[in-house]
């Protein structure tokens, strides 16, 4: 019992049992029956109010607007007059829209919904909620934290991008131009037998239906493994705008990322960042693999990266890892490499032509040995849609 209501129970008991009047005695009970109903009305409430989230994972990109709800139950018989529920986002910003007072009838269900713009990359906590109310008389008012959370990542920002292929392992599910990559597996079409095609090409059973030597066509597909090399040592870039410069270059990984599992192709992930909050001090690395599942990983881990304070070479994680699986491409994003760090690179990837290198435009000048013969360069741009260039 509250000590506010103490005094009233007090009086109410002084005058029930110490005056001889039945008028001053039946004020002074029903003050004591009415501080009791009080007590038993709040408990009766608390007991069945409930507060539950329709989603504890929440996922969104850099700059959406993600949708909150909380589902709030009034079990009890009693209604409540006034309830105030208020979730706690962190630092996501709401507009203050977070909170709700509203009054419950028994048995009534309600929502609060309101919406966070995911401003930055990240895991964000949301929760826990703190609701408030009180008996009609308020004598007995509640204030209590109801443990109910949920998790927000916040990927990087994706961008619009095309990455030409035209080589890569046979069987795949990107179609290519040349008739070397034919899957067996994928029928395009039947046409008229031409001199010169292979005797696996025959269809005998269209021959012989249609009277003529007919041959089979088959659609050429590829598969393209790539393995993404993320610099993210806060060294590699320069000090001046080096949250936004680092910031593009996520969202760069993240883009190829996204692009990748669209086509359902082989991804893989090394990078130098830490996750941020992490005390193992284990840098990620991601196996090339295929699936939904694998890319958002992928995208989930972008998320939470941070600048490593520790001097690591990228490239150094590579040769650490061993030889790579035969066509598989590799992605190298970051600050310039120095001539050191590029021959080596080119030491890991023998083939050439299976390195792209997408140097993050910093505003200065790039060393002469940025633009190896025979490797693929691309600049990933300081701002606008526009993620690639030349």
């Amino acid at each position: 019992m509250r000590r506010a209501a103490v005094p009233i129970v007090i009086a109410g008991l002084f005058l029930f049992l110490f005056f001889p009047s039945y008028m001053v005695q039946w004020i002074g009970l029903v003050t004591v029956l009415l501080v009791v109903v009080a007590w038993g009305y709040t408990r009766v409430v608390d007991m069945g109010l409930v507060i539950e989230r329709t989603d504890e994972r929440l996922r969104a990109y850099k700059h959406q607007i993600v949708t909150v709800r909380l589902r709030i139950r009034n079990r009890s018989i009693l209604p409540i007059p006034h309830l105030m529920v208020t979730d706690n986002p962190g630092s996501l910003y709401t507009g203050h829209r977070n909170h709700r007072l509203l009054s419950m009838r028994a048995g009534e269900r309600s929502d609060l919904v309101y919406d966070i713009k995911a401003m930055n990359r990240g895991a964000y906590r949301i929760g826990p909620v703190d609701i408030r109310f009180s008996d009609p008389f308020g004598f007995f008012p509640v204030s209590r934290i109801v443990e109910t959370e949920a998790r927000l990542i916040v990927y990087p920002r994706v961008y619009p991008v095309d990455i030409a292929f035209h080589h890569g392992v046979p069987a795949g599910s990107i179609t290519a131009a040349s008739r070397i990559y034919e899957d067996p597996t994928r029928y395009r079409a039947i046409r008229e037998y031409v001199s010169g095609d292979e005797l696996r090409r025959v269809n005998w059973k269209a021959s012989a239906r249609l009277g003529t030597l007919h041959s089979t066509e088959w659609l050429p597909t590829i598969n393209t493994p790539v393995l993404i090399l993320l610099a993210l040592g806060v060294h590699d870039y320069e000090q001046r705008n080096r949250y936004a410069h680092s910031e593009r270059t996520i969202d760069a990984a993240a883009s190829v990322v996204q692009y990748l599992a669209e086509r359902k192709q082989e991804i893989g992930f090394i990078t130098t960042g830490r996750i941020r909050g992490a005390v193992d001090g284990v840098l990620p690395t991601v196996r090339v693999a295929s699936g939904i599942a694998h890319a958002v990983a992928i995208l989930e881990l972008l998320a939470e990266l941070e600048l490593n304070q520790d001097q690591v070479s990228v490239v150094d994680r590579l040769l650490e890892r061993g030889r790579l699986s035969p066509g598989t491409r590799v992605f190298y994003m970051g600050p310039a490499l120095d001539e050191d760090a590029l021959s080596r690179l080119l030491m890991a990837v023998r083939n050439r032509s299976l390195l792209r290198l997408y140097y993050t435009a910093q505003g200065v000048q790039e060393p002469a040995t940025a633009r190896p013969d025979g490797v693929r360069r691309f600049t990933v741009t300081e701002t606008g849609d526009e993620l690639f260039t030349l």
